[in-house]
């Protein structure tokens, strides 16, 4: 959370991109084994939907003042593509207001609050007064109270331009006050605006990422500083792979609340995660794009794939098959959590959005296993990277 000092910090957003696009698949899904090659799977790159009561969770302490931290999960597993809904909210138990001071305790050395431009930037992560009063952190493993201070660096959720904030000189007494059984508050003095202190947890992004928000991947910390132009390229970038995660919340007066979640092994090593076809192709020769990630915890050390266009029925085109080549060896091979993508342009018809398409991946890990396997996939109408 951010310290208020002098007066209330107001947020521009300015996020950073993906440039990965959006992939529409099929909503079914079957597993797939190494070496298949008629095997039939989708993967989805919504957010995850609760099939049953249970299947999310919500972790929350309450203090002493009646105020509540709570993180709620709409899943606690997810497939590598998936999308994992979550949020961080600051909630009055209490049936009448509750005034609490904008300013930590003395005694309190806050960890999470110091992560806060990895997670979210000028308001990015939230609505509202929450990036003010609340921060969270995102790590890959089990982290807790007890480990928090030996724990990694959490992962990088956002990317923003700095100097963003402008400052708003408070009138009174500087506190916010929660409504009554309600995550909305508002600042005395501040035109007595009330907002929600909801966080949300999610994979900042722009310019072509269309999966809304939510926890699907993370910027790669180590290969820029911050807001580069050219942010869309896959070493910059990667998705979630099999594992376990945490994430940590920790409110202005010192609550903290941890919750878990894990992502599961998928069918196959390599998956598409972006198939585009240019609004600017020319007729009979259309531009495709296909990008596909690395969903394995081990690097791929070739990758193929072949897209086969299928006639509706009462088209006189017969089925044609075209082949993708990717840049990947084993040299430099493709990293686990990392995308790749092939840009063509094809002699044929156009492929129609919506329709749904088989796109055979094959190749071979960096250890000399080999996989191949057929995804359904959906082209979205823009332009290829």
């Amino acid at each position: 959370m951010r310290r208020i000092i002098a007066g209330l910090v107001l947020a521009v957003l300015v996020v950073a991109a993906l440039g990965a696009g959006h992939l529409a698949v099929n909503s079914g899904r079957q597993t797939a084994t190494s070496k298949s090659t008629s095997q039939q799977t989708t993967v989805s790159t919504s957010s995850i939907e609760e099939s049953s009561k249970g299947s999310g969770a919500a972790i929350s302490t309450v203090s002493s003042s009646g105020l509540e931290l709570r993180v709620d999960l709409n899943a606690t597993a997810m497939e590598p593509g998936q999308t994992l809904g979550a949020n961080v909210t600051l909630f009055n138990t209490l049936d009448e207001n509750l005034s609490l001071p904008l300013s930590a305790p003395e005694n309190l050395t806050s960890q999470i609050a110091a992560w806060n431009s990895d997670d979210f930037v000028c308001g990015i992560g939230g609505v509202g007064l929450g990036s003010y009063v609340a921060g969270f952190a995102l790590f890959r493993g089990d982290v807790s109270a007890v480990n928090l201070s030996q724990a990694p660096d959490p992962l990088q959720l956002a990317t923003a331009f700095p100097l963003c904030d402008v400052s708003l000189l408070l009138t009174q007494e500087e506190s916010i006050v929660f409504m009554p059984h309600s995550e909305n508050a508002s600042i005395p003095g501040a035109d007595s605006f009330v907002s929600p202190t909801t966080l949300n947890v999610t994979t900042s992004c722009y310019q072509g990422c269309s999966r809304g928000s939510g926890l699907f991947g993370f910027w790669n910390r180590t290969s820029y500083s911050c807001c580069d132009l050219s942010a869309n390229a896959p070493d910059l970038f990667r998705y979630l792979t099999p594992g376990a995660y945490t994430i940590a919340a920790e409110d202005l007066w010192g609550q903290t609340v941890f919750a878990y979640f894990q992502v599961t092994e998928g069918p196959s090593p390599s998956l598409a995660v972006s198939a585009q076809e240019s609004p600017f192709s020319s007729e009979g020769h259309p531009i495709i794009g296909i990008a596909l990630a690395d969903f394995a915890n081990a690097p791929i050390a070739s990758l193929n794939a072949t897209l086969r266009f299928v006639a509706s029925p009462n088209a006189p085109s017969n089925s044609t098959s075209y082949q993708f080549a990717f840049s990947v060896n084993s040299s430099d091979p493709l990293l686990p959590g990392q995308h790749v993508q092939d840009v063509r342009t094809l002699q044929g018809d156009s492929f129609d959005i919506g329709v749904s398409y088989p796109l055979t991946i094959s190749g071979t890990l960096a250890n000399g296993t080999e996989f191949a396997y057929t995804q359904q996939i959906q082209f979205v109408n823009s332009v290829p990277s």
